[in-house]
């Protein structure tokens, strides 16, 4: 494991001491080129691992970095837990069945 890991909280206005902080890095990564970005300096600083949630965003990202292999040759990404409200407010919104559907793709409910 490496020693130092970038997360993605900044990218997704999550700031615990301010919602100051978090208003305006809500408007600094409203756009995935700006978290590419920052992503890209952080592996010219020598960080090779990102550390990212189940955000809708994510897929994105990951998208955009496989799109580059040679870019990201040495990167890693390591996805964190689930996050359990996330999952508790699609049942709440879709039900069960499609939460499983929308959430564990290749499930005999959906594709």
């Amino acid at each position: 494991m490496d020693r130092i890991l970038f997360g993605d909280n900044q990218f997704f206005a999550v700031n615990h001491i301010s919602d100051e902080k978090s208003r305006a890095q809500a408007i600094k990564f409203k756009d995935d080129a700006t978290i590419l970005r920052t992503l890209d300096d952080a592996v010219d600083a020598g960080i090779n691992t990102f550390m990212c949630t189940t955000h809708d965003r994510i897929a994105n990202i990951c998208k955009q970095i496989r799109s580059h292999p040679g870019k990201y040759a040495n990167f890693k990404i390591h996805p964190c837990m689930p996050y359990a409200h996330k999952y508790a407010n699609a049942v709440t919104e879709l039900g069960i069945v499609g939460t499983v559907k929308e959430y564990v793709p290749g499930t005999v409910f959906g594709s």
